[in-house]
């Protein structure tokens, strides 16, 4: 049995087709963003956030320097970058609603493409079944 995810479905009404343009944001830990931290945020081009990553990264390279044992120091590292992988989508969908992204729907799937197939049915079920106004 494969794991369900959930996905928040963001659209920018702004343009003529929104939902084709529509971007499907995990909910949950992000694996990329706990692996490569500030490399991962530059690349999303969240800039605050990576900042936020580096001064982190930096404190803890500090604390490295304080004679802080290695165990204490791998602690503190994990903690830090768990903080990050399960903030890392938050972010995503942060810069999203400044750049005017409403959240249209959320929907599950065992995958993405499950979760599109699964939003875009549900849209155009709804859009058919539409009254026209004539």
């Amino acid at each position: 049995m494969s794991r369900l995810h959930v996905y928040t479905v963001h659209i920018d009404p702004s343009l003529p087709h929104p939902y084709e343009e529509a971007r499907f944001i995990e909910e949950g830990f992000n694996w990329k963003a706990f692996i490569f931290g500030a490399i991962w945020a530059l690349y999303n081009r969240l800039w605050l956030p990576a900042c936020i990553v580096l001064a982190g990264d930096a404190i803890i390279v500090a604390l490295a320097a304080t004679g802080l044992s290695g165990i204490s120091l791998f602690s503190v590292q994990l903690a830090w970058h768990m903080f990050v992988g399960y903030r890392g989508n938050d972010w995503v969908r942060d810069k999203l609603k400044k750049q005017g992204f409403i959240v249209a729907d959320i929907v599950t799937g065992d995958s993405l493409l499950r979760a599109e197939q699964r939003f875009f049915d549900r849209y155009f079920a709804a859009r058919d079944n539409a009254p026209a106004f004539t």
